[in-house]
C-alpha cells in the first residue's frame, strides 16, 4: 500500500500524497481526497488504544482495493507481504505485476483513516450495479505493531474475511479475496478515449499502517463526514446506526491556460445530496482567488453515489483537497508503454536470429 494524507478513488486512477520513509516519487496533479468515510455511530466511541510505555497508540490506516485477472495470473497466496511501501498506486501496481506477474490489475478504491485500537470503520464504494462494503477493525495496537480484522462483501456476498492479520509499522500486506462481477476491462474506445466493460475479477486489498500516538491520528471518521439534514444541520445518530459516506463516481479536472504553472492545494467542502450532487460548496483553504473559483466550478460537476444512513440515501458533508503538480501517466499510458517495450524486445530478438 502507499501512504498519503489522503486519496481518491474516482476513476480508478488514485494517487497518494506524502511518501513514507525512504520512498521517492513524483506525485502529480492529484485529487487528494480529504473525505474519509465516517464509520458506524457506535464505532466512533471505540474501545481505546493499547498502552505501551505509558502512551496510547492508534493507526493511520491506508488501504487500496484492486482487481486482477486470476485466471491469467500465477496463483497468489491469501496473504502476501511486500518488500516495500510505494508512493503511488501506479508504483504499487508495477511492483505487483513484476513480482507476482498479476494480469490486468487495476485500482478501484482507496481510503485512509485514523482509528483507535478496537474501533470499527465501515466503508463502501459503488462498483457497477452493487456496493462493495468494507469493515475494518485494528486490534492490539502498540508501538510498531498491530493486528487487523477485515471483511469485504459485494452484492451482499462475502469476498474476503480475515482476522488477526499481524502488521508492523509501515509494513504493506496484500490480501487476496474472492471473485465477483465488480471488475472492469479497460480498452481504448472511439476517439482514443478510455472505455470499459463489466467483467468478473478477483479482489486484492493492500493495507499499510502508520502506527502513531493518538494525538497524531489523521482523518478521524467522525470529523470528516457525517449525515446532515437538507439545511446542513447535523443529524444525531444513535448506537447501532450504520452510516456509509458518499463516494465519488466522476471527477472533473480543473483546466488552466496552456503553459500556466499551478502548484499547491485548494481545500473545498460541501454537502452531497441524496441525488448525488454537491451543494453548498465553500473554500476551506485558499490557494489563489482565480484558482479557487476554477476549482469550485469543476467540483460542482462531480457526480456521487449518496451517503447512506441505515441503507437510505441522506445528505452528508464532504471535503476534498485538490493538489496541483505534474500529471502522472494514466493506466492506459503505462500499459501502452509496456506494450511498446515488448514489441521492441521482440524486434530485437528477430534481428538477433537473422544474424549468421
Amino acid at each position: 500500500m502507499f501512504l498519503s494524507n489522503l486519496e481518491t478513488a474516482g476513476d480508478a486512477e488514485g494517487r497518494r500524497g506524502f511518501p513514507p520513509r525512504g520512498v521517492k516519487g513524483t506525485v502529480a496533479f492529484v485529487f487528494v481526497l480529504l473525505l474519509i468515510a465516517d464509520g458506524t455511530a457506535n464505532a466512533q466511541s471505540g474501545t481505546g488504544g493499547v498502552r505501551a510505555g505509558g502512551r496510547e497508540y492508534g493507526v493511520n490506516l491506508n488501504f487500496a482495493v484492486y482487481q486482477y485477472d486470476a485466471q491469467r495470473s500465477p496463483e497468489l497466496k491469501e496473504v502476501s507481504r511486500l518488500s516495500g511501501t510505494y508512493s503511488s498506486a501506479q508504483e504499487e501496481i508495477a511492483y505487483l505485476k513484476d513480482t507476482y506477474k498479476l494480469q490486468e490489475i487495476a485500482v478501484r478504491h482507496i481510503r485512509s483513516v485514523g482509528l483507535r485500537s478496537g474501533e470499527t470503520f465501515n466503508d463502501a464504494v459503488l462498483l457497477g450495479p452493487e456496493y462493495m462494503v468494507f469493515t475494518l477493525t485494528p486490534r492490539d495496537v502498540v508501538r510498531g505493531y498491530m493486528k487487523l480484522d477485515l471483511r469485504v462483501r459485494y452484492a451482499n456476498e462475502p469476498l474476503l474475511e480475515t482476522r488477526g492479520v499481524e502488521l508492523e509499522n509501515f509494513e504493506t500486506v496484500v490480501l487476496r479475496g474472492g471473485k465477483g462481477m465488480f471488475g472492469l476491462k479497460y480498452f481504448v474506445g472511439g476517439g482514443g478515449r478510455q472505455d470499459s466493460v463489466p467483467v468478473e475479477r478477483t479482489l486484492l486489498v493492500s493495507v499499510t499502517p502508520e502506527i502513531v500516538p493518538l494525538t497524531n491520528l489523521r482523518n478521524r471518521p467522525q470529523e470528516l463526514s457525517h449525515p446532515v439534514d437538507e439545511y446542513g444541520g447535523v443529524i444525531a445518530t444513535k448506537e447501532g446506526d450504520r452510516f456509509t459516506p458518499p463516494v465519488t463516481l466522476e471527477r472533473v479536472a480543473p483546466r488552466f491556460e496552456s503553459g500556466r504553472s499551478v502548484r499547491g492545494a485548494v481545500s473545498l467542502g460541501g454537502v452531497v445530496t441524496p441525488e448525488g450532487k454537491i451543494i453548498n460548496i465553500r473554500v476551506l483553504r485558499s490557494l489563489d482567488p482565480v484558482i479557487d473559483e476554477r476549482a469550485i466550478d469543476e467540483f460542482r460537476q462531480y457526480k456521487f453515489s449518496p451517503a447512506l444512513l441505515n441503507g437510505k440515501p441522506v445528505f452528508a458533508t464532504y471535503r476534498e483537497e485538490l493538489t496541483f503538480a505534474a500529471a502522472p501517466p494514466s493506466i492506459l499510458e503505462i500499459e501502452e508503454e509496456q506494450r511498446k517495450q515488448r514489441e521492441l524486445e521482440k524486434e530485437r530478438e528477430r534481428q538477433r536470429r537473422k544474424k549468421p
